[in-house]
């Protein structure tokens, strides 16, 4: 079975072999940033996706993430859409768990992670991500890997554009960690309202 999509497996090659990669996803988070829990509420949603399907697609989605934790990690920089810290993906315990993850990944060395808030800007038309040789641009679709210099080029300036309208490093960890807390705390209620509905 194909762990990923065939227009996919191209890019890949490139993001294992980058020493740099900025990346801006739109309304979720990257791949590359999910935990486990995330990322399969995330695949299942796929119209026809069997569950075999879904279990092959994560186990590759969660290799790909060594590139970051690895003994000579590339350096990242990704901008996060304040819409999927909000975005309930799965249920507020995988919420609470992924923005845990998240602000432990945004500690790592060589890990940037700034939230772009919910204003408009030059990230709306959808997600890319930029290498050194080759960039990679998502659509409902599918997605289209592209080497041309100039398309490269085209997208860096974007990225930097959508970066200028993003939180500080420091600013987006605090955001994170808010979040994690207000997760935590909608699950805590959910929990409450349900147990206090079965004893009624």
């Amino acid at each position: 079975m194909d762990r990923d999509p065939p227009w996919f497996r191209s890019w890949i090659e490139h993001e294992q072999r980058a020493a740099s990669l900025r990346i801006w996803q739109l309304g979720v988070l990257s791949g590359l940033l999910q935990t486990a829990d995330y990322a399969r509420a995330i695949l299942t949603v796929n119209p026809g996706v069997t569950e075999d399907e879904v279990g092959a697609r994560l186990a590759a989605r969660l290799e790909r993430q060594a590139v970051l934790t690895r003994d000579d990690p590339l350096t990242a920089w990704f901008l996060v859409d304040e819409a999927a810290l909000r975005r309930c993906v799965g249920s507020p315990e995988v919420m609470a768990g992924q923005l845990a993850y998240l602000a432990g990944i945004a500690r790592l060395p060589k890990v940037t992670i700034q939230v772009v808030p919910n204003i408009a800007h030059a990230g709306l038309l959808g997600g890319f991500a930029v290498a050194e040789n080759a960039a990679y641009v998502e659509t409902a679709v599918a997605g289209q890997v592209f080497e041309d210099a100039e398309v490269i080029a085209d997208l860096l300036t974007r990225f930097d554009t959508l970066r200028n309208e993003a939180f500080r490093g420091s600013e987006s960890l605090t955001l994170i960690e808010r979040m994690c807390e207000e997760w935590k705390a909608t699950g805590v209620k959910a929990v409450t309202q349900a147990t206090t509905a079965g004893s009624a």
